[in-house]
């Protein structure tokens, strides 16, 4: 079958790629919500000394 679309399939690739900038846009924010949480907390209280790992 020919493709008489007249394009040459650069709508097929324009989704492609808004697909892919999405899912970059996405993980990215993920990533910098997961940045905020530090690996180790330490925390002093009356009680004594709580360390907390993620």
């Amino acid at each position: 079958m020919a493709n008489n679309s007249g394009n040459g399939g650069k709508g097929l690739y324009m989704i492609v790629g808004a697909l892919i900038v999405v899912v970059l846009g996405l993980g990215y924010m993920v990533m910098q919500g997961q940045a905020d949480k530090p690996d180790l907390a330490i925390e002093f209280s009356d009680d004594g000394i709580d360390i907390d790992s993620n």
